[in-house]
């Protein structure tokens, strides 16, 4: 997956969560994206980072409802 391939997934994850959380803001959204984007970032392969970075933001978003 190249560079760019990876970040328009990133934006289509964020867009995708925003709406599966409607009570979080899209800046919350974003964060929890972006850091669990930088826990896999330094990886060689990199065509599954944005499906893991969906589970982990979810996970965090959901725990954070609570």
């Amino acid at each position: 997956m190249e560079c760019s391939d990876e970040q328009r997934a990133l934006v289509s994850l964020i867009n995708a969560l925003e709406g599966r959380f409607p009570g979080r803001s899209r800046t919350e959204v974003e964060d929890a994206v972006c850091e669990e984007y930088a826990a896999f970032n330094s990886g060689p392969v990199r065509t599954m980072v944005p499906l893991f970075v969906e589970h982990a933001a979810v996970k965090r978003l959901r725990g954070s409802l609570l």
